[in-house]
């Protein structure tokens, strides 16, 4: 549990858990009791999500590639708002820090490293809440701006306005008042 005395702003959340296996699904939702989410629960298609809380969606990092790219595209595709702009949060059990760079670009709105400090990780999941957030919706990627991490030279022409469709929206998520979306020129 939280420790004694600790409530956060995740206590308003719900938080759902992806694994691999029952034990990966299990060990990510321990955490997310750790880290102070007011609700928990393994992912199963039966499970009903409410309509009106903030829900962050834990995915474990040894789900297989094409497990975690169905489960972005199928909250990015959501008809709920408070599921198509949901924070979706990646759980890496260890190794080298440069491995989130496929993660990001996937779409994932955090990485966090399980064997880093519960301070760290409660501080880097509730920055996804009460600020804007800038999303980017193209062909291919749904997700927050990522563009400061691509390989892509700033002059290439699929960075300039014009290069490519895409749409730019700012993204704000409050456990009380839920997600607002606002399309940017």
């Amino acid at each position: 549990m939280v420790e004694p005395g600790t409530k956060t702003i995740l206590a308003g959340c719900m938080a759902v858990t992806f694994g691999p296996s029952a034990v990966e699904t299990a060990a990510l939702g321990d955490l997310a009791k750790r880290l102070g989410f007011g609700a928990v629960a393994a992912y199963t298609p039966e499970l009903e999500l409410p309509n009106e809380r903030l829900v962050f969606y834990i995915v474990h990092a040894l789900l297989p590639d094409a497990g975690k790219q169905r489960v972005l595209r199928g909250l990015r595709a959501s008809e709920h708002q408070l599921r198509r702009y949901a924070p979706i949060i990646c759980a890496v059990p260890k190794g080298p820090r440069h491995q989130i760079v496929p993660l990001v670009q996937m779409g994932f709105d955090e990485v966090l490293f399980l064997g880093d400090q519960l301070p760290d990780l409660r501080r880097r999941l509730t920055e996804q809440l009460c600020q804007d957030i800038l999303y980017v919706r193209s062909e291919r990627y749904f997700g927050p701006d990522r563009r400061r991490i691509e390989l892509i030279d700033p002059q290439d022409p699929r960075r300039k306005p014009g290069g490519a469709f895409y749409k730019r929206m700012n993204v704000h998520r409050d456990p009380l008042t839920g997600i607002s979306v606002s399309e940017l020129a």
